[in-house]
């Protein structure tokens, strides 16, 4: 942190409400960035826009370089029924210098604190227990072939980059009715997270 604030970096949290129509803009503008061409990915993350009609209940926490130019920025949206808010997006210009991320997150929690937030939540690691704390063999199995999977999905990059903050890790689950709809589940959560291509039907 002390390395980019250094360089001139801050930053400051700021109500999706509030965003004007040019504010708006800058923070699209560092989102295309990252993404350089690429689609939209993360449903299950990214799970608001920073255009919204009604409801707006969001937050941003803003990174600015010395010039006052937004480099990146998290977007938060509220966990209802307690103090706390969950990650949507993080979007970094490309040519950012390595650690804005970590940077925004350390800020983020610094700045939602004050805000009166008790717990933000970060990416989910989908597969990482399987990979690092299997409790049995069928746990290992799966933990290989997440490892084989692991190039194509970033599995181990999410939970390093989340253990760097030293979380308490929570489970998640995939509900299915019946075993022999997994496949079908598996494929149609892939479609939608933007891993796998849907195909067209004609």
């Amino acid at each position: 942190m002390s390395r980019l604030e250094k360089a001139g970096y801050h930053a400051a949290l700021v109500d999706v409400a509030a965003l004007d129509e040019s504010g708006t803009r800058e923070l699209e503008s560092a989102s295309q960035l990252w993404r350089y061409g690429e689609v939209e990915r993360g449903f299950s993350m990214a799970m608001d826009s920073l255009r919204c009609e009604e409801r707006c209940e969001g937050a941003v926490v803003v990174a600015r370089d010395g010039e006052g130019v937004i480099r990146g920025f998290i977007h938060f949206v509220p966990t209802y029924g307690r103090p706390a808010m969950s990650l949507s997006v993080m979007r970094r210009d490309r040519e950012t210098p390595n650690g804005l991320m970590e940077f925004l997150v350390v800020r983020a929690i610094e700045l939602m604190r004050t805000a009166g937030v008790e717990e933000l939540s970060l990416n989910f690691a989908a597969f990482a227990r399987f990979m690092h704390r299997p409790r049995n063999p069928a746990e290992r199995v799966v933990g290989r072939l997440a490892r084989l999977m692991n190039p194509y999905f970033q599995i181990e990059s999410l939970y390093r980059f989340n253990a760097k903050f030293q979380p308490r890790w929570e489970p998640r689950y995939l509900a299915y009715e019946r075993a022999r709809r997994l496949p079908r589940v598996g494929l149609a959560a892939m479609w939608a997270e933007g891993q796998l291509p849907k195909p067209v039907i004609r």
